[in-house]
């Protein structure tokens, strides 16, 4: 692995860290998880973060993204999208890093899980946060 490569692992983790931090605090977030490369082990150089946020107030975090600024230094946005219930928000950071915020209701892990979502899920995952045991209960039903 090149020393590059290693940078870029240490500021995916310092980013996750923060944002894990920082998501215990609100009450209306009911779960973090990584997805993605960064969860399945695989990243390169080039691979973006990619987050799924649980929240019951998705609003808060769709249309000013002031609160990136929790885990990320200057962040910029770069595209949204939606994808069914979950809404992407992906930003740049100065260090050409990319992060994917998937924000979503619980109900994205409703079950019997939408085939979409157990799909992400299945693909790797890690769980940052979880109080209320949402993505525990929809692993079990893989």
């Amino acid at each position: 692995m090149t020393a590059r490569l290693k940078g870029r692992r240490r500021q995916v983790e310092a980013v996750i860290a923060s944002l894990t931090e920082w998501v215990r605090e609100r009450e209306d977030v009911v779960g973090l998880a990584v997805v993605g490369s960064y969860a399945y082990g695989r990243p390169r150089m080039g691979s973006d973060v990619d987050l799924v946020l649980l929240t019951t107030e998705p609003d808060n975090y769709l249309h000013d993204l002031a609160w990136t600024g929790s885990f990320a230094r200057r962040p910029r946005l770069i595209r949204t999208e939606q994808w069914g219930p979950m809404a992407e928000r992906r930003i740049r950071l100065p260090s050409g890093l990319q992060v994917e915020l998937g924000i979503t209701t619980p109900a994205w892990l409703a079950l019997p899980l939408d085939p979409g979502t157990a799909r992400v899920l299945r693909d790797g995952h890690r769980i940052l946060h979880d109080p209320q045991n949402l993505f525990t209960k929809a692993l079990a039903e893989l």
